[in-house]
């Protein structure tokens, strides 16, 4: 009875549980991410010293 007196919520499917996999894949992309800005980072410095 309670329930039908709230204003009705968008449809939202439940969530899935994430997967061991997904998680290594999703940590994997970030270590990859800050390694390329690392070593931008550290040619941009290269180029900068050698001028």
């Amino acid at each position: 009875m309670r329930d039908s007196l709230l204003p009705h919520s968008p449809a939202s499917r439940p969530r899935r549980p994430v997967t061991k996999r997904q998680m290594r894949e999703k940590r994997t992309a970030h270590v990859l991410i800050i390694f390329g800005l690392v070593l931008a980072a550290v040619e941009i410095y290269v180029i900068w010293g050698s001028i």
